[in-house]
């Protein structure tokens, strides 16, 4: 007898996020920001500010995932971090600085890598009393080539390494980052890389997802960032 068909699925999140990030993206661009505030960006900005750029990361890591299941067969990805995997499968990714310091953001916030600051005079300049590696936090590998620990921020993207300044630019920047990631993914093989199913709900209307980057960009050159 002929075998039947097989009836499987992939488990991949993917698109699911879009939504989410789209509702999260719409509550922080509601009101101004307000701050900045001593060694931070303020609870409101902060908190939506971090949650959309971790489920960004997660949205492409989910991505890569897929990716590494239709590729399977191509390489061993073992204990390969996500940036260094899309490095060996596309060497031509335009993003592959980037991605670096976009994931050691992502680690900055999931593991809430903690700076000891000096807020005393904080309108003037912020005093760092001890760093993450001075407290004994387990850093990204690259941690001391790509921070500048006297500002504070990532050397080519300029990220906030405090996960309390995170804010929208910060948002906007790896927003950027991981779109044109996934777009250069779906341009090489839509298949390995579907990105259908984009319109999300924003502000009463439908908007294609990737169109949430112009509305931060908009809201940031209006003078609403931090």
């Amino acid at each position: 007898m002929p075998s039947s068909p097989l009836n499987d699925v992939v488990t991949v999140v993917g698109s699911a996020y879009y939504q989410p990030i789209a509702d999260l993206v719409q509550n922080l661009l509601r009101k101004k920001p307000g701050g900045p505030f001593p060694g931070g960006s303020g609870v409101r900005e902060n908190g939506y500010a971090v949650s959309i750029i971790v489920l960004l990361v997660a949205m492409l890591e989910s991505f890569t995932s897929r990716l590494r299941f239709v590729r399977n067969s191509e390489l061993v990805a073992g204990g390969r971090s996500t940036p260094d995997l899309l490095a060996e499968y596309f060497p031509e990714l335009p993003t592959k600085e980037d991605l670096v310091e976009v994931f050691l953001l992502r680690n900055v916030v999931v593991h809430n890598h903690i700076w000891h600051l000096d807020v005393s005079n904080y309108e003037a300049e912020l005093r760092t009393i001890s760093t993450p590696q001075d407290l004994g936090f387990q850093t990204n590998k690259h941690y001391a080539d790509i921070v500048d620990v006297l500002t504070r921020r990532t050397l080519k993207l300029s990220l906030n390494v405090n996960p309390m300044a995170v804010d929208r630019r910060d948002v906007l920047t790896v927003f950027q980052v991981v779109w044109k990631t996934l777009e250069f993914m779906n341009n090489v093989d839509f298949g390995h890389t579907p990105l259908a199913g984009r319109t999300v709900g924003f502000f009463q209307k439908y908007r294609q997802f990737d169109e949430l980057i112009n509305e931060l960009e908009r809201d940031i050159s209006s003078g609403n960032a931090p």
